[in-house]
């Protein structure tokens, strides 16, 4: 079963329905292109779809092979195979008895296909089980110490699998899911929200983590009962977690790794957040992580830069209908399991077994014969006290290939920030090659409909 609906409390109540009779959902996000809609419908075999959207439907059936559409708002206009969700529950609820549904479920059940949201322009199916999902949802609430008291606020959809398990966890828990639908814009709004809910903790991507960095003092007395911010999805700069610190210095900061494929995967405990700022910690229990070099050798020297494999209990079963991309991206009977993730991440660790993102294998480019790193050139960049977000991409050079593109959206009241300025400070700190020949200034950095910064648009 397909969904594709702005998160309400319907969907997720729906959502739930549909993993207790063992059936499978295909959630993609409801601000996705109807071109992107149909490719992902086609690709997943959603025959049933629940949705919000009401133009062009019985043309979506048609193109897509849809057996019945149910509607989650009014039906503007009859169409075969379209009904109002409501009414289809009303209808069973008039057939059948009231009775509760017994929870026999074999746990190696497929529940979700998750669509990955990360660098890749070509999301691909991620298919998990029962088994998955509730070893991923124990071990991360494990590690946060979620408590039933706890009122847990996230900028989540269901179109992906991070929105999937904010609505998920805190329940699993026994706790309050806070759900806000709509994106924030500043920091104020942020906290409003935590102020009114009384929100206990933040499950967020770094975009919404660094508008907190603007966040004025009065916000420490305002919101005394959050107890922690957990990031994930993309690093944290130095300067944003200071700032950050500074305004709520009582609030915990988790900054952690996690994949579409394999949920989290590491976390950097609060207590070492000054420390290790660039870190994002140890493997969580019940992960095991090998770093390999461009041959494939296991790395065991502190600092040295490999390719992160995975693997763990909850690890994704397979890419939905991809064999080819099945094959590349597992490894088996090597490094003492049985299969392997191939992550596509480079990190490095160090000799206490903290591990460090450096880049993702895909984005690291070549200036002549001079590695890129955007990532490096972005903590350069967001270091500077002017500089709000930042991202780095290549942009061709007859020359040399590609040179470094820094786009810049500049913080409150440093509009008047040169270029010039921004390029002394990177030629202060970075290798000759690493140093951006383009400055782009922007209102704002684009983002992916699950929420975080992308590339997309800006190369």
């Amino acid at each position: 079963m397909g969904l594709y609906s702005a998160i309400s409390v319907e969907l997720i109540a729906a959502y739930l329905a549909i993993l207790q009779v063992g059936a499978i959902t295909a959630a993609t996000h409801h601000t996705l292109s109807r071109e992107k809609l149909v490719h992902q419908l086609k690709h997943s075999g959603t025959r049933v779809l629940i949705t919000d959207c009401t133009e062009g439907l019985p043309e979506l059936i048609e193109e897509v092979g849809l057996e019945l559409i149910l509607l989650t708002g009014p039906v503007f206009a009859a169409a075969p195979k379209v009904i109002q969700l409501a009414d289809a529950i009303a209808s069973y609820r008039d057939q059948n008895a009231p009775a509760a549904m017994p929870l026999v479920i074999d746990s190696e059940q497929p529940t979700s296909i998750f669509y990955t949201s990360g660098s890749s322009f070509n999301p691909k199916g991620v298919l998990v089980n029962h088994r998955i999902m509730l070893a991923a949802c124990s071990r991360v609430t494990e590690y946060l110490q979620i408590k039933p008291d706890d009122r847990i606020l996230s900028y989540s959809t269901l179109g992906s699998d991070y929105g999937v398990y904010n609505v998920m966890m805190p329940l699993f828990a026994g706790a309050t899911s806070v759900i806000e639908s709509r994106p924030a814009s500043t920091a104020n709004d942020v906290l409003a929200v935590v102020e009114r809910e009384a929100v206990t903790a933040m499950h967020v991507f770094p975009p919404v983590f660094s508008l907190l960095a603007n966040a004025g003092p009065e916000w420490q007395v305002r919101v005394p009962s959050l107890r922690y911010i957990s990031s994930s999805g993309q690093a944290l700069h130095v300067r944003q977690i200071q700032l950050v610190r500074n305004v709520l210095p009582r609030v915990k900061l988790f900054s952690s790794y996690g994949l579409t494929e394999c949920k989290r995967v590491s976390y950097l405990p609060p207590e070492q957040i000054d420390e290790r700022p660039t870190s994002v910690g140890k493997p969580l229990p019940g992960i095991s992580i090998c770093l390999v070099d461009e041959q494939g050798r296991a790395i065991d020297q502190p600092g040295q830069i490999g390719e992160l494999l995975v693997t763990s209990d909850y690890l994704m079963l397979e890419y939905w209908n991809m064999p080819e991309a099945n094959a590349k991206a597992f490894i088996h009977d090597a490094f003492g399991h049985s299969r392997m993730f191939r992550t596509g991440d480079l990190f490095k660790q160090d000799a206490q077994g903290y591990l460090y993102y450096v880049a993702r294998k895909d984005d690291v480019f070549a200036r002549n014969i001079w590695m890129v790193n955007p990532l490096e050139i972005e903590q350069c960049l967001a270091a500077h006290p002017a500089v709000a977000e930042v991202l780095v991409v290549p942009v061709a050079d007859e020359s040399a290939g590609h040179v470094p593109r820094a786009c810049i959206v500049l913080a409150a009241g440093h509009d008047q920030t040169s270029e010039q300025a921004l390029l002394d400070h990177c030629k202060a700190r970075l290798d000759w090659h690493m140093v951006p020949t383009h400055f782009v200034f922007l209102e704002a950095l684009p983002r992916t409909d699950s929420g975080k910064f992308t590339t997309q648009g800006l190369i």
